[in-house]
């Protein structure tokens, strides 16, 4: 066991618990996006692919038109309006699970948490490997306090896409803040680090400082 600056100690959990805090705004067809492409760095095995994006359906023009006034009405934050769009394309379009998905983080942002999940868990339905769901899932199952049910939701987005560094990150603060997990919390921040093709900072300052708490 290390000791460590209790100033910086503090600082580093304070920007865990405010990352874990943030969620994605932007509303589009795929609902968020992260590169599908492999990366590579020097003899590193290749990373896979995103099976979301690598499989993406093709979205009708009509739902992209629509789906772009939802996205608008809640960058003006008229979460009523956005919602009442948003359900018009599920309604219309109920296979498409990016829909479900922004449906499902317009109502989490008007506090609509039992309609968020249900939206979330539709998303999951209309296709298993919108790991964008599983996350955002798990990270509002974490904030409502329920930590075992995020963390399987946070290890399915991973078991459908192993190098979802978001996905581990996550999970890697669950264990780190909430759960008192340390040795698994390292395991996922270090994953997350393997997984970005640019070093995170941040995140190697958190692995730092919590191999010296180990």
């Amino acid at each position: 066991m290390h000791c460590t600056d209790p100033r910086r100690f503090n600082l580093l959990v304070t920007a865990r618990l405010l990352l874990a805090s943030l969620a994605a705004i932007t509303l589009c067809a795929c609902s968020g996006f992260q590169s599908s492409a492999p990366a590579v760095d020097g003899d590193r095995q290749l990373l896979t692919e995103n099976p979301y994006l690598h499989d993406a359906q093709r979205i009708p023009q009509q739902a992209q038109a629509a789906m772009a006034l939802a996205h608008q009405s809640y960058m003006q934050k008229d979460f009523a309006a956005a919602e009442s769009q948003l359900v018009q394309i599920t309604d219309t379009w109920p296979k498409l699970s990016g829909a479900w998905l922004n449906l499902g983080i317009v109502q989490q942002s008007d506090e609509k948490y039992a309609d968020a999940e249900q939206s979330l868990r539709q998303a999951i339905t209309a296709n298993d490997n919108n790991i964008f769901a599983w996350n955002r899932l798990a990270a509002m199952l974490r904030d409502r306090g329920r930590f075992e049910d995020a963390e399987a939701c946070y290890n399915a987005a991973i078991k459908r896409w192993p190098d979802y560094r978001d996905a581990h990150r996550n999970l890697g603060i669950l264990y780190d803040l909430y759960l008192q997990q340390p040795e698994r919390a390292l395991q996922h921040y270090q994953a997350a680090q393997d997984a970005d093709p640019e070093q995170d900072k941040l995140l190697n300052a958190w692995i730092v400082e919590l191999g010296r708490r180990l």
